[in-house]
């Protein structure tokens, strides 16, 4: 498995490419990411890290630029996960990139090793997804929302790798008088959900807030899973949140969230599942169909990774398969309807 380390600070090249080779990787350099681009075709990686500082042009228009030519996995490796660093890495995962991670300091650094093993753990996770390239700015879109004259009491969407893309042309697209609640599973690195909310309130005309327990859900609001726990909500549309266990390997479960919405409300829910690696959402997502929910999945060949759309499908759990700006059309329709 060959890596690309994008980076332009030698003493960093170094050091990832000890870490690297340590788990068996073999390692390829850039200085920058003009010399990426111009060397991956003969370089051939199979994954990428990704610094965000660097001269010329910075880690997310590299990465926008890499994966509009090729399908190769990219990782932010950023220097730190204050909030302008995080705010910068949230820009890169918009561009495509499949997760961020905090760079490693050097063996004498107390985290080093616990930065390490994540960066390892990270590359592993991603190195067999099938990236395909962010689709071009759509031109303007159309869909017939239909009509649907079941209840609808919220909005719930799940989004993993991929997802901020979606995101950014779904909520960007939403008119400002929705009279549902929007709920929000995105899985996503420690250290970046405060960014990744301030982020969404950029894009979006409606107030975005950490959900916090037994907070009463209002209409016109998104509201975001906490870091280390699973999001739900009773019947009286107010939050409840369960701490992850240990080693969760999916922490917050779009399924979990998905699963209390069959429950608690019987279906009367507007769910979508958006771009992502693996099948969180899709066994849940077709429960909530089979009870008359309406449901939305990104259409495959829109998503940066079309794992969790592709499973959905095969499951049946789809009413509707739409791109990002076309589900922002169905749920403005949606909208004029309960006007």
């Amino acid at each position: 498995m060959r890596v690309m380390v994008i980076d332009d600070s030698s003493v960093v090249r170094q050091l990832l490419r000890t870490i690297l080779e340590s788990e068996g990787y073999e390692v390829v350099e850039a200085v920058d990411g003009l010399q990426a681009l111009s060397s991956v075709a003969r370089l051939r990686p199979d994954l990428v890290t990704m610094d965000v500082h660097m001269p010329g042009i910075d880690g997310f228009e590299t990465t926008q630029r890499l994966l509009q030519r090729y399908s190769v996995p990219v990782v932010i490796v950023t220097a730190s996960a204050n909030t302008k660093e995080a705010e910068t890495a949230i820009r890169a995962l918009e561009a495509g990139a499949l997760a961020v991670v905090e760079k490693p300091r050097g063996p004498l650094h107390p985290q080093f090793y616990e930065h390490a093993e994540l960066l390892i753990q990270t590359l592993q996770r991603v190195q067999s997804i099938k990236v395909q390239p962010p689709p071009p700015q759509p031109a303007k879109a159309s869909a017939d929302p239909g009509r649907w004259d079941k209840p609808i009491r919220l909005v719930a969407i799940g989004a993993s790798a991929g997802g901020p893309a979606a995101l950014k042309v779904l909520l960007g697209g939403l008119d400002a008088a929705c009279p549902w609640p929007i709920l929000i599973v995105q899985h996503i690195s420690a250290g970046f959900l405060d960014s990744f909310r301030d982020w969404l309130g950029m894009l979006s005309p409606l107030p975005v807030h950490i959900a916090e327990a037994g907070q009463a859900l209002q209409p016109g609001h998104l509201y975001l899973a906490p870091e280390a726990h699973h999001l739900a909500v009773n019947g009286e549309l107010r939050v409840v949140l369960t701490r992850c266990a240990p080693r969760e390997t999916v922490c917050p479960s779009i399924n979990h969230l998905f699963d209390c919405l069959a429950g608690e409300l019987k279906g009367e829910v507007l769910a979508i599942l958006l771009s992502g690696m693996g099948r969180d959402g899709a066994a849940a997502l077709a429960k909530l169909k089979g009870m008359g929910a309406l449901t939305l999945v990104q259409q495959p060949d829109s998503a940066v990774v079309d794992g969790m759309p592709s499973a959905a499908i095969a499951l049946g759990a789809a009413c509707r398969v739409q791109a990002p700006e076309a589900m922002a059309l169905t749920i403005n329709g949606l909208m004029r309807q309960t006007s």
